[in-house]
């Protein structure tokens, strides 16, 4: 080990004798005179290097416990992050079972939605139909009298100047036809008779059943003349056309009334002109077109 020099002595070099002691100094390193010594110690190195073991090891001891802290707070972001992810895949798996369960509801609301398609169109074909049967003679196919006034109310002239015939019709002798040849035979007349009353009506014109074998016609856009010709057209036409029954056929006529409408003249005031004029007719024959007189003539 190599020693250090005392302070303020000088190194004995080779072959020269050490320095004597200072004057005044004791070789215990006391001086004489009293003052402080001056000490001299083989192991300062060793203390210093002690000393600096100490504060690395208190340096050591506050990085370990650094490192604990961050080894700590390592293993807790560790632990959440591991619960992070399970409740992450609890919460995919819950999510695909809301889907699976959202695509059946889907797939559940799609068939029920075509059901109901199909119940609406249902209900809507039923009420068509029941419209129609509500609307139509279900025998001749004429207008039900409910459904012909409507139509007679709706096209009935509103003001001056818009021509407008009503024709009532009745079946000569319908009763004898059923009585001699059946109901089946007077169905089968009635039947005929709307066929060739169509076959001489436009499209806009309506015919109606207002009941048993009395039926009426409303004739839109027409004066007095036209109407006749029309009516005309129809009695001929149905007196020219047997009946076909299982009996063989029958000739069936008619009787008509028409009445042309007057000035501000109400649908039911022509009417009544209409069904005494086919009064007229029966009265005056049958198988004939009886004109109404024109409203300013009737008393």
């Amino acid at each position: 080990m190599t020693t250090r020099a005392a302070p303020g002595r000088k190194a004995a070099t080779d072959g020269e004798a050490p320095p004597e002691p200072d004057a005044g100094k004791r070789g215990d390193g006391v001086t004489t005179s009293g003052g402080p010594a001056n000490v001299f110690s083989l192991f300062d190195n060793e203390e210093a290097v002690l000393d600096r073991t100490d504060v690395m090891l208190t340096q050591l001891a506050a990085v370990a416990d650094g490192v604990k802290v961050l080894a700590e707070a390592y293993r807790r972001g560790y632990r959440e992050q591991r619960r992070l992810v399970r409740l992450s895949d609890r919460m995919q798996a819950d999510l695909q079972k809301a889907n699976k369960r959202l695509a059946e509801q889907q797939r559940d609301l799609q068939s029920l939605n075509h059901a109901l398609s199909g119940e609406i169109e249902t209900s809507a074909r039923l009420e068509a139909e029941l419209r129609r049967l509500a609307d139509t003679d279900p025998l001749t196919g004429a207008l039900a009298r409910r459904r012909f006034l409507e139509v007679c109310a709706r096209d009935w002239p509103r003001r001056d100047g818009q021509g407008a015939c009503l024709l009532m019709l009745d079946l000569d002798r319908f009763k004898l036809v059923n009585d001699s040849h059946g109901h089946a035979a007077g169905d089968a007349a009635l039947i005929a008779f709307v066929t060739a009353c169509r076959s001489a009506l436009r499209s806009l014109d309506a015919v109606g059943r207002l009941g048993g074998e009395e039926f009426a016609v409303l004739l839109v856009e027409t004066g007095p003349e036209d109407g006749a010709a029309i009516a005309e057209r129809i009695r001929a036409a149905v007196a020219a056309n047997p009946v076909a029954t299982e009996g063989g056929p029958i000739g069936i006529t008619v009787s008509i009334g028409l009445a042309e409408a007057g000035p501000a003249e109400s649908l039911e005031a022509a009417m009544r002109r209409a069904d005494a004029a086919l009064y007229a007719a029966k009265h005056g024959g049958r198988n004939r077109v009886e004109r109404a007189p024109a409203p300013e003539a009737v008393r």
